[in-house]
């Protein structure tokens, strides 16, 4: 058989019109059709390139804004030493002005507290607190606690805030059932548990929610991650108690022992 040299193209319209044809060259027909392929072989490579773009842009912005949340939590954390070490100079004068031998403990260094935390951390791999299944008990994530709980009119704060890093396990204190679990302009990814005696209890400024509303937890349950969500100056857990939809101080619920700073 010879080669072939034309290729015939047929369209037959619908109707009473009669059908034509084209006839193109066989070299010109492979041509279009590498062309086609080559086409699609480019588009697939671009959008998918464009894909990754994208996703590396969105990685790229989040990661700034935990950067520029990370430097206001290392300036406040700077704040803090420096206020620390004044306030051990001004005791230290005021000893020795009344005569007592009064020695403050140094701060450990970093590799120390980054040691204790890693330790606490492997504690807890397991996704779950020592603590009672059903009564109230323990703090809800390993971490230092900023701010506590006031009735002022002027320092009002219905809870406690414990620093910890984005993503550290936040547990429920106490069996209840998930009431609120989902996105709050002011406390950010937040869940609230329903326990016994009209308490309640809330979980703020997460960074991932693990339950849904209407779940049953155990106390020691794993609810979420903690974040830097909603009205959030640094990566923290805000922490509430209600009693009869009335803040509480949340301290008269946790376990003494369970405080890491107060």
């Amino acid at each position: 058989m010879g080669q072939v040299k034309y290729y015939s193209l047929m369209i037959v319209p619908e109707g009473v019109e009669k059908p034509f044809g084209i006839r193109v060259k066989s070299w010109i027909f492979k041509v279009l059709v590498a062309a086609v392929v080559l086409l699609a072989v480019a588009l697939i490579i671009i959008f998918t390139s464009y894909g990754r773009i994208m996703m590396r842009a969105a990685d790229a912005d989040r990661l700034e804004k935990e950067n520029e949340s990370l430097k206001l939590y290392k300036y406040k954390l700077a704040l803090l030493e420096e206020n620390m070490r004044d306030t051990r100079a001004v005791v230290s004068r005021i000893a020795l002005l009344a005569g007592i031998n009064l020695e403050l403990p140094e701060l450990p260094p970093d590799s120390v507290i980054f040691a204790e935390l890693e330790e606490q951390m492997a504690e807890n791999e397991d996704g779950q607190l020592e603590i009672s299944r059903e009564s109230f008990g323990g703090m809800p994530l390993k971490g230092y606690m900023t701010r506590g709980f006031s009735e002022g009119e002027t320092d009002f704060h219905p809870g406690v805030d414990i620093a910890a890093a984005i993503g550290t396990p936040v547990y429920a204190i106490a069996g209840g059932t998930v009431t609120y679990a989902g996105y709050d302009s002011t406390y950010g990814l937040m869940v609230v548990l329903e326990h016994h005696d009209n308490v309640e209890t809330v979980y703020g400024h997460n960074s991932e929610l693990f339950v849904a509303v209407g779940s049953e937890v155990f106390a020691g349950t794993r609810i979420a991650n903690s974040g830097n969500t909603g009205k959030s100056t640094a990566p923290h857990l805000h922490f509430e108690v209600r009693v009869n939809r009335k803040p509480v101080n949340p301290l008269k619920y946790i376990a003494e022992h369970e405080i890491s700073n107060q």
